[in-house]
Order: C-alpha cells, then sequence, then structure tokens
C-alpha cells in the first residue's frame, strides 16, 4: 500500500526466484460479430479515425451504389442497424469462399448472438453485398475513405464466419523468501481469423523461456524494480464510446447515432 511496505518487501528479497508451477492452458479466442450501426461507428472511430458523422455518409455511398467498370453495384448492405443476423446464401457463399482461399480448418458457422431487449431486427448485419467483390478488386473506383471504410466491413464479415483462434496461455507462479510472485505469458498457436482481421484487432504475444528445461527450477534475476500505480478515474467520453454507452442503456436508435 505504501513505499514503507514495498521497500520491507525489496530488502528481504533475494535475487533468487523458484519455480513453483508452471500451467498451461489452451484458450480460444471467438471471431466478432459482423458490424452493426454502433459498433461500425465505434470501430471505425477508433481505428480508422473517423467521425460517426462521416462513417455514416461514407457507409452510404458505400450502400447506395459505386460505379464499377461496367456497372452500378451497391457494395454494402443497409448500414442503419442493430442485428447481427446474415443471410443464409451470404452464409453459404463465405464459408465455401474461405474453404477455398484459407482452407477448411479457417472455415467457421454462424453465431447467434443473445436477443437484446431493444433490437428490432428489421434489417441484417451491415456486410459486403458480395463476398466474391473484394476490397483490392475495388479500390480503383473507391475514394480513400470509401476503401478504407469498405474494407474493414469486408474482412469483419469475413473474420466472423471464420473459425476461433486459439492461444496457449502459460501463468508461472514464483516463491522469493517467501513472497509470491507471478509471470503470464500468450503465443497464438492458430491464427484463426485473426488471419484477415489481425491488423484491426491486435493480440499480444507475450512470450516466455520454456521454463520446464530449466534443471535448477531457479531464476536469477539481474534487476528488482518497483512501479508505483494510481487509479485513473474514467476518460472522458469520446464520440464512440458515447455510442457504445447509449446503446447499452437502450436511448435512442441505429438511425439517430
Amino acid at each position: 500500500k505504501n513505499e514503507v511496505e514495498v521497500n520491507k518487501v525489496l530488502n528481504e528479497l533475494s535475487n533468487a526466484f523458484k519455480i513453483e508451477s508452471v500451467e498451461k492452458k489452451e484458450k480460444t479466442k471467438n471471431s466478432p460479430f459482423p458490424f452493426t450501426t454502433s459498433t461500425l461507428q465505434q470501430t471505425a472511430s477508433s481505428k480508422l479515425n473517423m467521425a460517426a458523422k462521416k462513417t455514416m455518409s461514407v457507409a452510404q455511398k458505400l450502400y447506395e451504389g459505386i460505379e464499377l467498370e461496367d456497372e452500378t453495384v451497391g457494395l454494402i448492405t443497409y448500414m442503419r442497424t442493430d442485428s447481427t443476423r446474415l443471410s443464409l446464401d451470404f452464409v453459404k457463399d463465405t464459408i465455401s469462399y474461405i474453404e477455398g482461399k484459407y482452407g477448411k480448418e479457417y472455415a467457421g458457422s454462424l453465431k447467434v448472438g443473445k436477443k437484446q431487449e431493444n433490437v428490432q431486427d428489421a434489417h441484417e448485419a451491415i456486410r459486403p453485398t458480395s463476398i466474391k467483390r473484394t476490397p483490392e478488386s475495388v479500390k480503383n473506383y473507391l475514394s480513400a475513405d470509401e476503401y478504407k471504410l469498405y474494407r474493414i466491413i469486408y474482412y469483419r464479415a469475413l473474420a466472423s464466419l471464420m473459425h476461433a483462434a486459439k492461444t496457449e496461455n502459460t501463468t508461472v507462479l514464483l516463491d522469493n523468501n517467501n513472497y509470491g510472485f507471478k509471470a503470464n505469458g500468450q503465443v497464438i498457436t492458430f491464427d484463426g481469423y485473426l488471419k484477415v482481421y489481425g491488423e484491426y484487432e491486435k493480440t499480444s504475444e507475450n512470450t516466455l523461456p520454456p521454463l520446464d528445461s530449466y534443471n535448477s527450477n531457479v531464476l536469477v534475476a539481474n534487476s528488482i524494480e518497483h512501479e508505483q500505480h494510481f487509479t485513473q478515474p474514467p476518460a472522458r467520453y469520446t464520440e464512440a464510446s458515447l455510442v457504445k454507452a447509449m446503446e447499452e442503456l437502450g436511448i435512442g436508435r441505429p438511425s439517430t447515432y
């Protein structure tokens, strides 16, 4: 709780840490749901630095239609929605696309969200109108903002139908003169949906050395340092976190965010 206690601990520590236990657990990291209006606004704000109003204006253009080489096509479905539902035709096409491009082990299945009170479910989730229309194939016909937004919508919908990622989490308990210490590490063992969505969703890899191979069962510290931490007050609302809070409190609808 205070510096006196910290100094007492530091004075009683040696530089030898005895490994008490090494526990490894495989964890599953499920793919995200496809976008609704509010999650699109939040993600576009945090990942693309796009304000909610601009996000909706760019999405409107993608929905209304973009002139491609020989036709005008709406690239995404309706962008004012609170549903994570996907049409069965789109699911079937996308699973088949994933199996062909990435391999069967990457194909997931349709996730069903929990039923929430205020959800009208009038439109399906925001998704590309065709999974075969990759962002790269239409890039030349889009402005920079249209491309960035279409790309994140496309890969989010694709990721939602891919297999979960797998990580191996290691927890090491150490003892030093009857004081307990803990170290955590994580390694991705199967990238799953992160193969396509990894740039938008960083997963930290904090690798520990193979501790079970230490013969002496003791780790020797080069130095032992202490840090002071303060409890931070909640941050002020950003546009994205305000939209999230409004949705959680049941204020407004997708069309009014």
